[in-house]
C-alpha cells in the first residue's frame, strides 16, 4: 500500500468495492452502458510478470507526464479523471501480477509478483509527490469543472493525496520522503513475505496427539518414531489450543506461534517505525499515528486513546473475572496458553458446547452454499458457479454475481478457501480489481476474491468448520458484496470507505451468525443432513458472551500498542513496550522469550496506525444492526436500504452521512455498549 496516499484500491485485508448506476449523485443518467469483463490470466510465468509490469510501469509513466505537461485547459476532465483512468488501468493491466504474491503456488511466480506490487507502489508514491502533479490537480481543482458528488469527492480524494505525499515539499525534503515511502514498502513486503514462507512447527507424541480430532490430525505428517509434526500457523492455532490437553504441548505450541516470523521480522518492524516517523516529521504532524488520524473519522490521536481507555476500564474488571475462571477449572492460575482450552472446556461443561460437535453440522460446502443463498435474497443479487473462469490453482472456485432485478453482470470473485504452502496466511477479501466506468462509457466489472485458509478435508469428509470459521466467512462475503454492489463510476471511490469503517458493514453483517434461523439455514449435519438442533444453538448462543470481555481487551490492547508503537519517538523497543502494556491492558502475562509483534501483520501493510478501526467501526456496525433486528434479518426490503444507502455508495459519501441515511438518524453506540453488557456509555 502506498502509504502517503492511502489508496484503497491496494487494501487487501478488506473488499475492494466498485460501479455505477443511475440515481448515484454525480453519475450519469444515460442508458445503461455495455459490460465488458475483465477476463485476467493467472498462468503467468516469472518472466512474462517482469516484462509485463516493466511495460505497464512504463506506459504509465508516460500517460502521466503528458497530462502534467498538457497546453489545453486544466480541469477535472483532462487532470482528475484522466489520472484516475491511468492508474487504474495500471491496475486492471496488471491484475495477476500484482496478486501472484498472496496466492501463486510457485515460489518463483510469487517472488516475481511481490517485485511487482513493489515497483507499481513506488511508482504511484513517486507520482504522487510530485510537485508538477501537485500543481496539476490543485488547478483542476480551481477550474470548479468537477460535477456532483462523486466528482467532487474524487476530486478531493487526489488533492488530499498529494498534499499527503509530500508534493509540497521541498526539493531535498521531497526526495527524502519519497525514498522513506520506497523503504517502507520494502520492509512490509520482507515482513510480509516471512510469514507466507514461515513453516514453523511443533512434534508431538502420540499421547499428546491422542484427544486431538481426527480430522485435524489426518492432515498432518508423522516422524520416523511415530509423532506428529504439526504446523504452526493460523490455520491450525484454534483447533490446537482448544483441544490439546497437554499444558506442555499448548505453551510449544504457544511459544512458536508467537515467534514466527523471527527477529527478522521485529528488525524489519523496527526499521519501519522510524521511517514511518521521519515521514510524517516531514509533514509537520507530531507522530505517524497523528498523520493517519487526521485522514480518518478519528481525525486524531487523542479521540482514540480515549474510546480504546474507556473500553479497557470498563471491561478490564470483567475480562479478570473471566481469567479466574480459567483458573478455576484448571486449578492453578491460568497461561496464556490455556485460554483456548480451558474456554472450550467450560463452553462444554458449564453450556455443554462441544466445538467439534458443532463443527459436524458445518462441513463448507452446505456453508458455502447457503451463505451465499442468504446474500442472494437479501441484497437482490445472484451468484452462479463459474468453472470455466480462469483460476490460480485447481482448488480455487469461481463464480459470476449478476443483479437478480436486471441480469447486468456485476462481476466475478474467486473462493481460495485452503492452505497452501507460501499462500496468504490468514483470511481476507481482497481483489484484484475495482468496478469501474471505462472511458469509453463501457463498465468493466470487478473481479474480487476471499483467500482463507480453512482446515482441510480428511477422512473421506468436507472440510469441517468451527462456527468462528462460519462466522469469519459471512463477514468477508460481507466485503464481497461491498465489492460487488459499489456504485461509483470510479475505481478509487469504489474501493471500500475511511478505514476506521471499512470493516462496519461485515461486522454488522457477523450477527446474522448468531440467529437461530440463520444458524438452522447454514447448517446440515455432515452424516445425517440434520440442522443445528435447538438446544444446541441456545446454549451457543447463551456462551456467546462468557469471554468476551477478554476479547474485547485484547482488541483494545491491539489497537493501543499500534497507537503506542507510531506515537513514540524512535528507536522504539518493541519488545519492551509490548510487555508493559500487555501486563497493563489485559488478564494476561506476557510471555518472556516470545515477540508477537513479528507476527502482527497488521502493523506493516494497511493498518499500521489504524487497528483501532475494528473496534471504532464496531461502534457504528452493532447500531446498523438494530435496523436487521427491527426490520427482519432477511427482509429484502432493509437489504436493498442498506445496499442502496450504504453499499451503493461507497466512498463518494462520508460513512457518518451514509449511516444517518440507513438508519434515519444519527449513530447512537447505545447499541454497542449493551452488547458488551455496559449499561451506561463510559
Amino acid at each position: 500500500m502506498t502509504i502517503a496516499a492511502f489508496s484503497l484500491r491496494w487494501l487487501t485485508a478488506c473488499g475492494t468495492a466498485l460501479t455505477l448506476v443511475a440515481g448515484l449523485p454525480g453519475a450519469s443518467v444515460a442508458a445503461p452502458p455495455r459490460t465488458v469483463p475483465l477476463i485476467v490470466k493467472w498462468d503467468l510465468t516469472p518472466a512474462q510478470i517482469a516484462s509485463s509490469c516493466a511495460g505497464q510501469i512504463s506506459r504509465v509513466k508516460l500517460r502521466i507526464d503528458a497530462i502534467v505537461h498538457q497546453r489545453t485547459a486544466r480541469t477535472f476532465a483532462s487532470v482528475i479523471e484522466a489520472l484516475e483512468n491511468a492508474e487504474s488501468d495500471v491496475n486492471d493491466n496488471l491484475a495477476a501480477q500484482q496478486m501472484l504474491f498472496q496466492v501463486a503456488p510457485d515460489a518463483a511466480v510469487r517472488t516475481a509478483s511481490q517485485k511487482c506490487g513493489l515497483d507499481v507502489g513506488n511508482v504511484f508514491n513517486e507520482e504522487q509527490a510530485r510537485p508538477d502533479v501537485y500543481a496539476a490537480v490543485v488547478a483542476a481543482k480551481n477550474s470548479q469543472t468537477a460535477r456532483g458528488t462523486v466528482q467532487l469527492k474524487l476530486q478531493e480524494y487526489y488533492v488530499n493525496g498529494a498534499q499527503r505525499s509530500g508534493a509540497g515539499l521541498g526539493a531535498a525534503h521531497r526526495r527524502e520522503f519519497v525514498a522513506l515511502e520506497q523503504t517502507v514498502n520494502d520492509l512490509e513486503n520482507r515482513f510480509n513475505a516471512n510469514l507466507a514462507n514461515d513453516a514453523t512447527t511443533i512434534t508431538i507424541t502420540p499421547a499428546q496427539a491422542a484427544a486431538l480430532p481426527s480430522a485435524f490430525l489426518g492432515t498432518f505428517k508423522k516422524d520416523d518414531a511415530g509423532n506428529t509434526i504439526v504446523p504452526v500457523n493460523e490455520s491450525t492455532i484454534e483447533t490446537f489450543l482448544a483441544n490439546e490437553p497437554d499444558g506442555d504441548a499448548r505453551k510449544a505450541f504457544y511459544v512458536a506461534y508467537y515467534r514466527r516470523g523471527g527477529q527478522a521480522n521485529v528488525d524489519l518492524l523496527q526499521r519501519a517505525l522510524t521511517a514511518r516517523a521521519r515521514i510524517a516529521a516531514l509533514l509537520g504532524f507530531p507522530s505517524f499515528a497523528a498523520f493517519v488520524a487526521a485522514d480518518r473519522m478519528a481525525g486524531n490521536p487523542q479521540r482514540i486513546a480515549t474510546f480504546l481507555n474507556n473500553l479497557d476500564v470498563a471491561l478490564l474488571p470483567k475480562a479478570r473475572v473471566e481469567r479466574a475462571e480459567l483458573s478455576a477449572a484448571k486449578g492453578s492460575p491460568a497461561d496464556n496458553w490455556d485460554t483456548g482450552y480451558y474456554q472450550n472446556q467450560i463452553r462444554k461443561n458449564k453450556y455443554s458446547v462441544d466445538a467439534d460437535a458443532i463443527k459436524q453440522y458445518f462441513p463448507a460446502p452446505h456453508v458455502i452454499t447457503a451463505v451465499l443463498h442468504i446474500y442472494s435474497h437479501l441484497l437482490g443479487i445472484t451468484f452462479t458457479p463459474a468453472p470455466n473462469v480462469p483460476r490460480w490453482a485447481p482448488e480455487v472456485m469461481a463464480y459470476n454475481a449478476t443483479d437478480t432485478k436486471t441480469g447486468a453482470l456485476r462481476g466475478t470473485f474467486y473462493l481460495d478457501l485452503y492452505p497452501r504452502p507460501g499462500k496468504y496466511s490468514h483470511f481476507a477479501n481482497t481483489g484484484p480489481t475495482a468496478r469501474r466506468i471505462m472511458p469509453d462509457g463501457t463498465i468493466r466489472p470487478v473481479v474480487n476474491s476471499i483467500v482463507g485458509n480453512w482446515p482441510l478435508p480428511a477422512n473421506g469428509k468436507p472440510s469441517l468448520l468451527s462456527h468462528g470459521d462460519v462466522v469469519t466467512f459471512f463477514h468477508e462475503f460481507g466485503h464481497n458484496v461491498a465489492a460487488l454492489l459499489g456504485n461509483t463510476p470510479y475505481e478509487t471511490l469504489n474501493g471500500g470507505y475511511r478505514l476506521d469503517f471499512v470493516e462496519a458493514p461485515s461486522q454488522m453483517l457477523e450477527n446474522f451468525v448468531w440467529n437461530p434461523a440463520i444458524l438452522k439455514e447454514i447448517s446440515s449435519n455432515v452424516d445425517t443432513g440434520a440442522q443445528l438442533p435447538d438446544d444446541l444453538i441456545a446454549k451457543m448462543i447463551a456462551a456467546r458472551y462468557f469471554d468476551e470481555a477478554t476479547f474485547t481487551v485484547t482488541q483494545a490492547f491491539y489497537a493501543t500498542i499500534d497507537q503506542r508503537f507510531h506515537t513514540l519517538r524512535p528507536p522504539v523497543d518493541t519488545v519492551a513496550v509490548w510487555k508493559a502494556l500487555y501486563n497493563k491492558m489485559t488478564p494476561g502475562t506476557f510471555v518472556d522469550g516470545t515477540f508477537p509483534e513479528s507476527g502482527f501483520d497488521h502493523l506493516m501493510g494497511g493498518y499500521e496506525a489504524g487497528y483501532y478501526g475494528y473496534l471504532w467501526s464496531k461502534v457504528y456496525a452493532q447500531d446498523m444492526f438494530t435496523a436487521f433486528k427491527t426490520g427482519g434479518l432477511e427482509n429484502p426490503a432493509v437489504g436493498a436500504r442498506y445496499r442502496n444507502e450504504i453499499l451503493a455508495p461507497a466512498r463518494s459519501i462520508e460513512p457518518d452521512v451514509e449511516v444517518r441515511n440507513f438508519l434515519g438518524r444519527p449513530m447512537h453506540p447505545r447499541a454497542f455498549y449493551r452488547e458488551l453488557g455496559i449499561t451506561s456509555k463510559p
